[in-house]
């Protein structure tokens, strides 16, 4: 059976990691929790964070129907605001500043301000804008000011943006909570620290990785010096070859390009990959050790290497797992 296994500990030493840059943190648990298993992230963390963070209203929805007493942010674009009722809600625009003013819920709603990264938010720069937002809110409260930097790895335009955004809420003359979003955010003073990436290990080495993938082996085969195995032959063995067929394949998440090279973990000993993946299984050299149906296989401990070597960013390498056939397993 192929399990994807998240360790609660580590889950627990990171999200307490980024308590200490703030006084409360959002658990960003959006695209299934960054292919983490959105179900189980929020059971380890319930009570350890105050809020969780989703992009959509499906994720709210099924958040909610599970956790129905969790603070849920919806970070994303979202038309109906009546749901303020439930969710705590991001308003990207003046016209959501004006629906969440008129169901009068402006207490669960943050508004979104944009400064540089230009992707949702009212823009810090516009002085009309600015000025319409003012006058708007001067008679509410809401729950906070909300921004993404754009390039937290560059220190100089991250402290530029930074610098827009205080300027931008000194002007709108109200002292509302600051949210802001990006693990490396926890340089910048805030009241709400949201925390995607890294609260699954990545982006800072004090951090724990939270997620492994295992599958088993199914078969064991030998080839002699010529015979090929896999689509098209993709393998052709220079030698006498033991072969592990491993339950594991492209529907799993495991691209082709991905898994060139790729090392797995069967019995404590690193073996490779090799030939074409096929579409839920893989081939693995275990030429030279003692290798028997059934043993388990560690696929996957780290996004870094997948990442590095083929130019992907590991927010790639780790979504793509949502496919993951499989048990969800905490330990």
């Amino acid at each position: 059976m192929n399990r994807k296994l998240i360790s609660q500990d580590a889950l627990l030493y990171n999200a307490n990691f980024f308590k200490r840059y703030a006084p409360k943190v959002c658990a960003v648990v959006k695209a299934n929790a960054y292919g983490h298993g959105a179900q189980e992230v929020v059971k380890t963390l319930l009570g350890c964070v105050d809020f969780f963070g989703v992009s959509s209203v499906s994720e709210a929805e099924r958040l909610y129907s599970l956790f129905p007493n969790e603070k849920i942010i919806i970070l994303g674009k979202c038309d109906n605001f009546n749901l303020l009722e439930r969710f705590y809600l991001t308003a990207t625009s003046l016209n959501d500043v004006k629906k969440a003013i008129a169901v009068g819920r402006t207490n669960r709603c943050f508004i979104k301000l944009c400064t540089g990264m230009n992707r949702f938010g009212i823009d810090c720069k516009n002085s009309l804008s600015m000025e319409k937002l003012k006058n708007l809110i001067k008679n509410h409260v809401f729950a906070g000011f909300s921004a993404h930097f754009s390039s937290l790895s560059d220190k100089k335009v991250t402290q530029e943006e930074y610098q827009t955004f205080l300027d931008a809420r000194s002007y709108l003359e109200k002292a509302f909570p600051i949210s802001f979003g990006g693990s490396d955010a926890k340089k910048l003073p805030c009241d709400i620290l949201r925390v995607g990436l890294g609260l699954y290990g990545y982006g800072c080495k004090s951090l724990k990785k939270v997620m492994s993938l295992e599958s088993q082996v199914l078969q064991v085969r030998t080839l002699e010096k010529g015979e090929c195995a896999g689509y098209n032959h993709s393998f052709k063995a220079k030698r006498r070859t033991t072969l592990a067929v491993v339950g594991v394949g492209y529907a799993d998440g495991f691209s082709r390009e991905l898994t060139k090279n790729a090392k797995v973990t069967i019995c404590g000993r690193k073996y490779s990959v090799v030939g074409n993946l096929c579409m839920d299984t893989c081939f693995v050299d275990v030429t030279g050790g003692t290798v028997n149906v059934g043993d388990r296989v560690t696929m996957f401990e780290s996004a870094d290497d997948f990442a590095k070597a083929y130019g992907r960013i590991d927010y790639e390498v780790l979504t793509a797992f949502n496919s993951f056939r499989g048990q969800t397993k905490l330990y």
